[in-house]
């Protein structure tokens, strides 16, 4: 007599570690990446004249007070060369902040699925994504910006590496 085994393998469960990875990543990546320059495209030619107005006003201040030099106005002096990008670059640089975030997001959501092309497509998406202010805008006035967020994708790239063993 023979008999047929047929074994049922368990899915594959996710960590809570990868699981808050993953909504922390949704959050950062949809949340401030996708709607962020979705609303900048959407609102910069109102907001525009106002924030170059305030930019330029502190800048002022600052020289009036004697405080030409220093960590404030260096950021006010970058914000204005930003503002200035973004009025002539709008459409390329809400454009293709818009489409790294949706590659990000779609690298989370197969990591999320426990798919490992899905933490390559997110390294690859957020290391570009870094590059963009510092093409498009300029390197001197986003250089210190991007090394902060460069910290934040190292971090995240570091976690999810470590959840490699996980994903199939």
């Amino acid at each position: 007599m023979e008999e047929n085994v047929t074994t049922i393998e368990a899915p594959k469960k996710r960590s809570t570690f990868l699981t808050v990875l993953c909504i922390l990543s949704f959050i950062g990546s949809g949340g401030f990446g996708l709607l962020n320059s979705v609303y900048t495209y959407v609102t910069f030619e109102n907001s525009y004249p106002e924030k170059m107005q305030q930019a330029t006003d502190g800048l002022e201040a600052m020289e009036e007070a004697g405080m030409e030099s220093g960590f404030f106005y260096s950021m006010t002096e970058n914000s204005i060369i930003q503002l200035k990008a973004l009025s002539e670059n709008l459409e390329l640089i809400t454009g293709v902040n818009c489409l790294f975030a949706i590659l990000s997001l779609l690298g989370v959501f197969m990591m999320f699925k426990l798919k490992k092309n899905g933490f390559y497509l997110y390294t690859a998406a957020n290391v570009f994504w870094l590059l963009v202010p510092l093409a498009l805008i300029d390197f001197d006035a986003m250089f210190n910006m991007t090394m902060i967020g460069a910290a934040i994708t190292a971090l995240f790239v570091i976690m999810y590496a470590i959840n490699l063993k996980q994903m199939e």
